[in-house]
């Protein structure tokens, strides 16, 4: 299994469920699937140990069920799961934007590393590589929350991350508009840099929710006047 360069401070456990997640996003593994662990052991090329403590961390995120007597099987994020994790991601994020404009005028490198998150966006659309969009879309989102310096944002943030990158993954499609998805980002940095609170709540808001609405066709989502409040 080659380890990407991103996930080398993690343990082994923790690649395997990212890898895991992948396969989900990726559509090479099926939502409600059940994971042997053999299976999973060849695919990787790891123990059984490492994959059975990866199921055990995608469990205690609801993106793997296990049932007794039967096995683990994938979770199936219908569109009342996927539409409740948007609502606690812009709950979460919300609170990380409001501590980084607290923080911006003691540590301007903030806006350098939020900055440096958009350059990776970029990097990623012009090779038209969907999965490396979408981890460089997350990667954007987490450094907000890692900047934030919350010490209860960052274990939210965690368990959220992987379904996330699930969705994130399905809402793409061929027609994906990659400049406009960029500039949303920039303009985040830029509300952030300006230390406007309203704008950036609500841009944030539209940012997430705009991602909901743009899957409705596609997956049945509830558009955002219809999701709940």
């Amino acid at each position: 299994m080659i380890i990407e360069a991103q996930f080398k401070h993690r343990t082994l456990p923790e690649q395997l469920a990212d890898h895991i997640v992948e396969l989900l996003a990726m559509g090479r593994l099926e939502a409600g699937q059940r994971l042997y662990e053999k299976e999973i052991c060849e695919l990787l090329n790891v123990s059984r140990v490492p994959v059975r403590e990866a199921f055990r961390i995608l469990g205690a995120q609801g993106v793997v069920r296990t049932e007794p007597n039967r096995g683990s099987f994938l979770a199936d994020l219908g569109p009342d799961e996927m539409a409740e994790m948007l609502e606690i991601r812009l709950s979460v994020e919300r609170i990380a934007l409001r501590r980084l404009l607290k923080l911006v005028p003691r540590h301007p490198e903030i806006l350098t590393e939020l900055t440096d998150a958009v350059e990776s966006l970029r990097r990623a659309s012009k090779v038209d590589d969907q999965l490396m969009y979408c981890r460089a879309d997350l990667a954007f989102h987490a450094k907000v929350i890692e900047l934030s310096m919350s010490p209860l944002l960052k274990p939210i943030w965690d368990s959220l991350s992987r379904a996330v990158l699930v969705f994130l993954m399905r809402e793409r499609n061929v027609n994906f508009d990659y400049e406009a998805a960029i500039q949303d980002h920039v303009v985040l940095v830029e509300l952030i840099r300006d230390r406007k609170q309203a704008a950036l709540h609500k841009e944030i808001e539209r940012h997430i929710t705009n991602t909901r609405d743009k899957r409705v066709g596609r997956a049945g989502l509830p558009r955002t006047e219809d999701a709940p409040k």
